[in-house]
């Protein structure tokens, strides 16, 4: 994957049309390969383990009809990454409990929890949303759901108010220092029956939230999934009303567990009464996708894709937003023996902002030792940016692990939104004078980290020091500071530490993290610390009822951040937000299938949050309700 050589000059002319070609002949090699694979023997579902155990010793079949149709179902194979999760890998992810768990409503609100991320938001729900880390800016955040690039399409970083939660039943986190990266998997098929989930709750400030799936395994020749999810409220004071909603419909076809084809469509919308942002925007990604499990521990995957940005205001700076953008790629995962590997190639033929990007990745897992290492290379208007980046572990060693991580290279991000087809001037009535066309910037920077853990009693806590070095400081890109210019950078050090301690009582923990610099930056205060009680247990036999609550605190220093311009030819630069505290509670209480709960945001009632000068944030804002499984 590695080793493709001038793809910009070999597919200049016709890249879209040759990518089609090949991603057609990829679908039918699928489709022909598979038709050789014989499908698996009826998976059996936790309800249904005798089915196993009827088979006889010799391994005889049951015929297929006497075999319950609800104990056959199919999952397109997984390309997994192998570095594990922990501090010491910078790396964290969240099944389905424990997104429900989180009360998250974006996803911005789920990443919060990680050690160092800090959520930029101008204001309520319906305004920008993204976040940073160790001080990055455009093109420090790569979004990746099931293997389609939700590529930003308004600037820098992808909008999370437009990226949705409905139907993601796992979050994977790699906070690297080149570019965090977040993979999404929507819906995976865990038994062979019809499977229903729904999240509804209400609050202070009108606020209404809901969040519902659906999905069966054994629908239409195949499998669906569907999903809506919707947040609306008033805001805090006045003309700050805002809403988002999004929808999403999968279709996939099973030869096997082995290999498959998947239709996928979401749509994404954000409103916001604030004037300072557009007052409706809207993203769309569909995308076709096939998977082949080659041999075991082989996957490989082709998908085409198209993502369309629709702005909805009549104001003349939103006149040349918006438009389609198409999207190429194949994947491949390999692993066997702890040793594992993924690379990626992908093609954006519409326009430079890249043309096409190369990823790969791969290291080797022990029990006690691990390497890993990753390289990308992308093609921005003819220049080639490169990052790189390599860690390992040693450990636990009587309950000891020593890790260290490198990350260097250049990044691109794009500076503003696509412009859609301009309009041709028509004497004597011309439209106005559209944007400049498409442009981007660049930033070096290296960061490296070394630290240790130990573990023992129940403890654990962890530290590492922290060398961040970058050429120059880039903006998001996003409403929130186009326009603004790009600052020189400097070389800073810091330190991060992070804690996980027992209590007298023995489901209650107290777990914490701490970010200390020796000079703040943009988006990167001085200080950065969060810290929880967090209650966990299962109750009864029959594990029929759980307990799942938290008591904490999030907050940093001051904290510069980029601002747009003031709309009247001033250019944007940077501002200081003041101190930020928010204490926070929830609370979830499962009976059965049925979850009950209630989460208070900013207990303090501070009334002086903001991400970004005079955006303020809620002064607090409570939230109850409740989310049900259903089966059939």
């Amino acid at each position: 994957m590695l080793a493709i050589g001038r793809p910009r000059q070999l597919l200049r002319g016709r890249p879209a049309s040759l990518l089609w070609a090949v991603t057609g002949a990829w679908l039918l090699a699928v489709t022909a390969v598979a038709a050789q694979v014989s499908p698996d023997s009826a998976r059996v579902g936790p309800d249904t383990a005798q089915v196993a155990d009827s088979l006889g010793a010799a391994g005889a079949q049951l015929p297929p009809d006497s075999i319950p149709a609800d104990t056959i179902f199919y999952n397109l194979p997984a390309l997994e990454s192998g570095i594990p999760e922990g501090f010491a890998t910078g790396v964290w992810s969240w099944g389905r409990d424990e997104i429900m768990a989180s009360g998250a409503n974006t996803l911005a609100e789920l990443l919060s929890e990680v050690p160092g991320v800090v959520t930029l938001l101008g204001g309520d729900y319906g305004t920008p949303l993204a976040i940073s880390a160790l001080g990055m800016g455009g093109g420090s955040v790569r979004i990746v759901r099931d293997g389609f690039e939700v590529y930003p399409l308004d600037g820098g970083l992808a909008d999370l108010q437009r990226v949705g939660l409905v139907g993601v039943t796992r979050v994977r986190f790699e906070r690297s220092a080149g570019e965090m990266l977040i993979e999404l998997t929507t819906y995976r098929y865990q038994d062979g029956r019809p499977f229903s989930l729904v999240e509804a709750g209400t609050g202070q400030l009108d606020t209404n939230v809901f969040r519902g799936t659906y999905a069966d395994p054994t629908a239409l020749g195949g499998s669906i999934a569907l999903g809506l999810e919707r947040v609306d409220t008033r805001g805090y004071g006045q003309n700050e009303g805002g809403n988002r909603t999004g929808t999403w419909l999968r279709y996939q076809y099973h030869w096997s567990d082995r290999a498959g084809l998947a239709f996928d469509f979401r749509r994404m919308g954000s409103e916001t009464q604030v004037s300072d942002y557009a007052g409706s925007v809207r993203r769309t990604d569909l995308t076709v996708r096939g998977r082949l499990e080659v041999i075991e521990g082989l996957v490989m995957e082709a998908y085409t894709g198209r993502s369309t940005h629709d702005v909805d205001d009549a104001r003349v700076d939103y006149r040349f937003e918006g438009g389609t953008r198409a999207q190429h790629g194949v994947r491949v995962a390999a692993s066997g023996g702890g040793l594992w590997a993924r690379g990626a190639y992908r093609l954006f033929p519409d326009d430079d902002l890249p043309s096409y990007r190369v990823d790969g990745a791969g290291g080797y897992t022990a029990a006690r030792f691990g390497i890993s290492g990753r390289v990308s290379q992308a093609s921005w208007e003819a220049r080639s940016v490169l990052g790189y980046g390599s860690g390992g572990w040693l450990g636990p060693v009587a309950g000891a692990t020593l890790f260290a991580s490198l990350d260097a290279g250049s990044f691109a991000a794009r500076t503003g939104p696509p412009l859609d087809v301009r309009p041709e001037p028509v004497p004597p009535l011309a439209p106005p004078t559209p944007p400049a066309g498409p442009t981007f910037a660049t930033t070096e920077r290296t960061v490296l980290r070394v630290g240790a853990s130990i573990s023992g009693f129940g403890t654990t806590l962890a530290a590492a020091g922290l060398r961040a070095d970058n050429d120059v400081h880039v903006p998001l890109g996003t409403e929130l500071d186009r326009g603004s210019p790009i600052v020189p950078g400097t070389e800073r050090y810091g330190v991060e530490a992070w804690g996980s301690l027992p209590t007298p009582w023995r489901a209650l923990r107290l777990e914490g993290s701490y970010q200390h610099w020796d000079t703040p930056g943009p988006y990167l205060p001085e200080q950065i610390y969060q810290a929880a009680f967090v209650f966990h247990r299962t109750y009864l036999e029959s594990e029929n009822f759980e307990l799942w609550w938290s008591l904490g605190v999030r907050g940093h220093d001051p904290m510069l951040v980029f601002v747009a311009d003031d709309g009247q030819g001033g250019p944007g630069g940077l501002a200081t937000v003041p101190f930020f505290q928010s204490w926070h509670g929830r609370i979830q209480a499962r009976i059965v299938t049925v979850r009950l709960f209630f989460s208070w945001e900013n207990l303090s009632v501070r009334r002086n949050l903001q991400d970004f000068p005079g955006r303020l944030l809620p002064v607090t804002r409570s939230f109850f309700g409740l989310r049900w499984d259903l089966w059939n």
